[in-house]
Parts: structure tokens; C-alpha cells; sequence
């Protein structure tokens, strides 16, 4: 197996999933239509890999060839009054939000970005304690790895001017390595201590203990050893690279079978349980293991995650198949450079910031949008946004409406549920994505000491992770700043832990602010000093100040990042990929890709909205020439400046219209109470 072939994947999934519920919707409208007047004929059948594209066979109503132009003019040769008028509300200020904001202004488009809070940057943001370098921690997105999936994402860093620094002493702003392991990182489980580099090992090597937290039933533990034995890697191996061998020997079959899997709602837990009582393993032996290795590469809960999900992850990574874990996951290329994985020196909200430089409108910051509707006069359609507009302390919100041509909106579904949809135009299936698809917990603390003790007194001095099963659960020592004197101040990113850990830690707050969040504090401390064996007291007095950030109380986000529950990838993906409203709602954000949790997930999301807006008013253009041929010549202007790079192996949106992104834009026009 090629790393070129696994990039493949992921796409190759997002766009089958795309198209079967394009297919079983289509085929449901046309029941509809066989028993409906005047309804518009259906004839097709969308095309599998490698098929001839016969326009009358597959192309969607509005999409056939010998309705679109060949190549179109350059916009700019048309005169301002053959142009069509485009007033875009963008929800959201998130990464998703602004990269819009960029291909809109380059195409030329009239719109605005509509932003709840005071920052833009949405869930990567950094929080610095004072404007000293390396004086902050990370309470969004940390790393980027650089892979070809990230081909996008890579893109926008040199266009913001972020390059890679490997220096001793490295620019802020730059790219530098980020360490998963580094010496002495110390690892707590079942109330014993080791270190990673004396004890610890993933397989059973020769001079190793294989259990050195006394977790086996010889030891008094849960697990058999007869699978302590075999190691983390190999049980994981063992639950997943069949599958990924079998997607790029036989896709189509084991895609049909992996889409099976997930419509009986199978969780990762719930399928190695079954996978393992098969062979002859008892299932309550098996449910220990399960937790062992949850414990061990992952947040508690995590594997009641949708198995689909977890497939999908390892796709990119040998093992374990997430970044937020003990072992160092390792991408799957054919020659890994010296480091894969980088982390923005100077923090990660530096991209946010440069990108909001490039825009010539700022986001429309303390808006809060309440509301989304579909307005119909005459002929005429529009999209109408409430919006709870802060003013100054001591003042209500003042509530206004604007109009705007469409909408594409950029922010977290629990925020969208959390607004007035009524009249939004959605479908059955996109209501309830909205209320019911999942997103994980996390909770973060960052704590300014006096000084780097942990390098200075305990030897950890190049990154990497603590990991324990106690309600921290997780410590990231920073990869930055590794060049402070001794003596000086640092911050170290003491908590990051997700799942029912997050749930439970982020229990004891009771509001979002500081000092509500003492609870909290409390117990990240006190397992500090029980994981690196440091006196508590003594380690307060070295304590300058604290932040937590509690992301399921975070009333602008309501969760970390999307983590697809068990049923949820083959019912709601695609329905949110749906335009929505006659074709004048488009949803983007991470959970809309196939790489969500990522970046590039937002980017890549943004893009595909923008695209589908477009290609939504060639449909619905009809005749009209002249229109048609401005809007062809957006979207040649979209495709060549911001389409797929040439190191993106496998783009996850297929933009051709005669496709089936051409039969999501109709639907999304003509079939919108038809749900899968």
C-alpha cells in the first residue's frame, strides 16, 4: 500500500457517500413525481468509476452539456450591468467563515462575514498571558501535519507567509516541529508510575515489561494477557488495515461493506466485540480490552464513536488512528521527512489573524445571528438574518434583520440548532443532522509558572505528552520556547482531555469565566503533582496564573470538533453537503468534510459551498445567456485560482456539474422534503 493510495481514500469515501444518497433521494422523488402533475421527468442513473458521462443519462435538469457554454469569457470583459448582484451573508468567523471571506473578495463578490464574539479564528485560537514569546498555550488547534490530504491547508500558509523553521532558535511565526515523545515523559495508570523511556513499549520487546501498569489478569488486572502480550499496535493493526487494504485492492465492494456496517449504528467498541467473540474470545474479556486500549490511545467514550469514524481516521495514520494520544501517530508516506508534524511558533491563531489582514472587509464582529429564513416575494428570493447585535456594557442587544441573496453558513450545528430555522428552507434529514450529529467535549488549562520546572527538574525538555488515567488525563508539554534560559517563566499546557473525561472535569465549573473555574484548577494541579512527582504546595507557589476553556460551555461553539456518532456518517453527510432554501442556504464547517477536526476541513468545506452556490445559479439561470455566462466565468475563475492543487491527490468534492454536484445543487433547488 502506497501513501498516494491511502490519500485516495478518504475522498474517494466522501464522494461515494455524496452520491448514494444523491441516488436514493432521486429515486424517491421520482416515485413522487410518478404520481404527481406537471412534475419534472426523471431520467437517470448517475455514473459509477470510469463510466462514459452520457449528458441525457446522468446530468441533472439545468446541468446538460448542450445547456452550458463552452469556455466562458473572463468576468471582467462583462459590462457591470450583465453582471449578477451577490449579497452574501457568511455565518461564522471560524477558519470556514474567513477562507471564504478570501475566495469571495478574489472572485468579487458583495458579502460580509457575520461574527458572534470579539476575535475572529473561531475554535484555532491561542491564549497568550502576556505579549512575551512562547507565553501561551493552545486552546484550539495545536498541529498540522504535513501530508497530502493537507494540500489545502499548506496552500494557505504560504500564501500567509508561514514557513518552516528548524533553527535553534526559530521566527515567531514560523513553522516548527512539534514532538508527540520526548525524554522523560511520564505516564500514570492503575496508581503506578514510568516514564516513557525506561519502561514503556507498544509491543512486547525483548527486556520490556508488556504490563508494566499490572492491568493483565495475572496481575490482578481486567485484561488477558494473551492480548497484553500482542501490544497496542497489533490489536489496532489487527481491527484495521484489513480494511484499509481491501479499499484500495477492492473499493467498491468494501465501501458497500463499511456502509453496511454503519447503517446497524456500529460503534468501534461494539465491532471489536464482535470481531473478537468471532475468534472465540469471551465478550466480557473482550469490553476490558476495548477500555484498556480507549484508555490508552484515546478519551474515555471515544470508542462508542462511530466504527466508520475510526476508519476513516486511520486512513492517514498507521497507528493509533488520532493525534490526541500517548504514541506518536505516524502518517502513512512512502518517505517520511525528518518531522511530519508542526506547530505555529508564536501560536496557531497567527493564521487567523494574517488571514483576517487579507481582507479588505472585517468580519462583522459582536453579531450574533438568532434566526435564518427563506423569503419569497414574487419571483424574487432572499435569505433574512436575525441578528442580536452586543452593545456597549450595561446595554440590551439590539436585534436587527438583514437581507442578503444567500447564505452560506460557516458555524457548529449545535450553534445552528440553537437558532430560529423555522423558515430556513431545510429538509427532514438537515433539521435533524443539525440537532442529533455529535461533536466531542474537550476541556483545556493552560498555567504560567514561574519557571519551566518540568525542563529544568524533571528532565522534559523536548515536548511531548503526559498521559494518565486520573481526570487530567492528558499533559502537552510545549514544543516551543524550548530555548528559555533557565530560570524564566513558561506556560505549560497542563490539561487536554475529551469524551465523558472532558465531561466529567468540565463538570466542576460552573460558568465559563475564571472564577468559576477554580474547581477545575484544583484537580489539574493536584495530578500535576501526582504525574511528575512534585510536592502540590511547592508547585502552587510556582504558579502565576491559569486559563480554562471548557469548549462544551462555550455558548459560540458548544463542542470541540466533530466526532460522528454510530449511523450518523451514512444518514447525514451528504444531506449537509444539500443545498438548502430553492438553493440560497449552503452549509460549510469542519463537520461538513470528510477531514473534519482538521483545518482543512473548514477550507476544503468553504470551497465546496462556494462552488455549489454558483453552480446553483446556472440552474437557475435557464435562458437567460448572459447570466449563465457571468456565472460560468465566476466559477472558471473559482476553479483555476482556488481549485484542487496538483499535490492534492484526490480532491474529497468532485465539482463537476454534470455529475453529482450538479444533482446536489437540483435537489437542493427542487427536492428539498425528500430525505433519505
Amino acid at each position: 500500500m502506497t501513501a498516494e493510495q491511502h490519500s485516495r481514500l478518504r475522498a474517494r469515501i466522501a464522494k461515494c457517500a455524496v452520491q448514494a444518497q444523491v441516488e436514493t433521494s432521486c429515486a424517491k422523488l421520482r416515485l413522487q413525481n410518478d404520481h404527481a402533475p406537471n412534475a419534472i421527468p426523471l431520467t437517470f442513473e448517475l455514473p459509477r468509476e470510469d463510466d462514459y458521462l452520457d449528458p441525457k443519462k446522468h446530468c441533472a435538469p439545468g446541468f446538460e452539456f448542450e445547456n452550458i457554454d463552452g469556455l466562458p469569457l473572463s468576468y471582467y470583459d462583462l459590462h457591470v450591468e450583465e453582471r449578477v448582484h451577490f449579497n452574501i451573508g457568511v455565518v461564522g468567523g471560524g477558519m470556514a467563515g474567513l477562507y471564504t471571506s478570501l475566495i469571495l473578495q478574489d472572485l468579487g463578490l458583495g458579502h460580509e462575514v457575520i461574527e458572534a464574539s470579539q476575535r475572529a479564528g473561531g475554535r484555532v485560537w491561542s491564549h497568550h498571558f502576556s505579549e512575551k514569546d512562547g507565553d501561551y498555550y493552545e486552546v484550539g488547534a495545536m498541529i498540522y501535519p504535513d501530508i497530502p490530504i493537507m494540500a489545502r491547508t499548506a496552500r494557505l500558509l504560504e500564501y500567509l507567509d508561514i514557513k518552516k523553521d528548524t533553527t535553534e532558535h526559530p521566527q515567531q511565526g514560523s513553522l516548527i516541529p512539534f514532538h508527540f515523545a520526548g525524554p522523560n515523559n511520564p505516564k500514570f495508570f492503575n496508581n503506578i508510575f514510568v516514564t516513557e523511556n525506561n519502561q514503556l513499549s507498544a509491543t512486547p520487546e525483548e527486556g520490556r515489561n508488556v504490563d508494566a501498569f499490572q492491568i493483565s489478569t495475572q496481575n490482578g488486572g481486567m485484561v488477558p494477557i494473551s492480548f497484553m502480550k500482542r501490544g497496542l499496535e497489533d490489536i489496532m493493526r489487527d481491527v484495521f488495515d484489513s480494511w484499509k487494504q481491501r479499499l484500495i485492492t477492492n473499493f467498491n465492494e468494501t465501501w458497500a461493506e463499511l456502509i453496511a456496517i454503519d447503517k446497524t449504528a456500529m460503534s468501534l467498541r461494539a465491532y471489536m466485540i464482535t470481531k473478537y467473540q468471532k475468534e472465540g474470545h469471551d465478550p466480557a474479556d473482550i469490553y476490558y480490552v476495548t477500555n484498556w486500549c480507549e484508555t490508552m490511545t484515546a478519551g474515555t467514550t471515544h470508542y462508542d464513536a462511530a466504527f466508520m469514524s475510526w476508519v476513516l481516521l486511520s486512513l492517514a495514520f498507521d497507528f493509533p488512528a488520532t493525534p490526541g494520544t500517548s504514541i506518536d501517530p505516524k502518517p502513512i508516506l512512502d518517505n517520511p521527512p525528518d518531522n511530519v508534524w508542526w506547530t505555529l511558533n508564536g501560536g496557531m491563531d497567527t493564521i487567523a489573524k494574517r488571514l483576517v489582514n487579507k481582507l479588505t472587509k472585517k468580519p462583522l464582529y459582536k453579531h450574533r445571528v438568532t434566526g435564518i429564513s427563506h423569503a419569497k416575494t414574487g419571483a424574487e428570493e432572499s435569505m433574512l438574518v436575525t441578528i442580536s447585535q452586543l452593545q456597549d456594557p450595561g446595554m440590551a442587544p439590539k436585534v436587527i434583520t438583514k437581507e442578503y441573496t444567500h447564505v452560506i453558513s460557516t458555524t457548529t450545528t449545535p450553534c445552528l440548532y440553537s437558532m430560529d430555522l423555522r423558515n430556513a428552507g431545510l429538509n427532514y434529514a438537515q433539521r435533524e443532522a443539525i440537532r442529533v450529529l455529535q461533536y466531542d467535549n474537550a476541556v483545556k488549562v493552560g498555567i504560567k509558572f514561574s519557571k519551566r520546572w518540568w525542563a529544568e527538574e524533571r528532565g522534559i525538555n523536548r515536548g511531548g505528552n503526559g498521559n494518565t488515567d486520573r481526570p487530567t488525563r492528558g499533559v502537552t508539554y510545549p514544543s516551543y520556547a524550548l530555548d528559555t534560559p533557565a530560570g524564566e517563566s513558561g506556560v505549560l499546557f497542563a490539561c487536554y482531555n475529551y469524551g465523558q473525561d472532558a465531561a466529567r472535569l468540565g463538570g466542576l465549573s460552573r460558568d465559563s469565566g475564571k472564577e468559576y473555574n477554580e474547581a477545575i484548577f484544583d484537580a489539574v494541579i493536584a495530578d500535576l503533582a501526582i504525574l511528575h512527582r512534585y510536592p502540590e504546595e511547592d508547585l502552587r507557589k510556582l504558579v502565576v496564573d491559569y486559563h480554562v476553556h471548557n469548549w462544551n460551555m462555550d455558548e459560540l461553539t458548544k463542542g470541540h470538533f466533530a466526532l460522528f456518532g454510530p449511523g450518523q456518517f451514512s444518514s447525514f453527510f451528504a444531506q449537509l453537503q444539500r443545498p438548502a432554501a430553492g438553493g440560497h442556504l449552503f452549509f460549510a464547517g469542519e463537520i461538513t468534510s470528510i477531514h473534519h477536526g482538521w483545518i482543512v476541513a473548514a477550507l476544503n468545506s468553504a470551497y465546496r459551498a462556494i462552488h455549489q452556490m454558483l453552480l446553483t445559479e446556472v440552474a437557475l439561470a435557464g435562458k437567460n445567456s448572459v447570466k449563465k455566462k457571468y456565472i460560468q466565468s465566476l466559477i472558471s475563475h473559482l476553479t483555476t485560482n482556488w481549485g484542487s492543487s496538483e499535490y492534492e491527490l484526490e480532491p474529497e468534492y468532485d465539482p463537476n456539474p454534470q455529475g453529482t454536484a450538479g444533482w446536489q445543487v437540483f435537489l437542493g433547488i427542487h427536492g428539498k422534503d425528500v430525505t433519505v
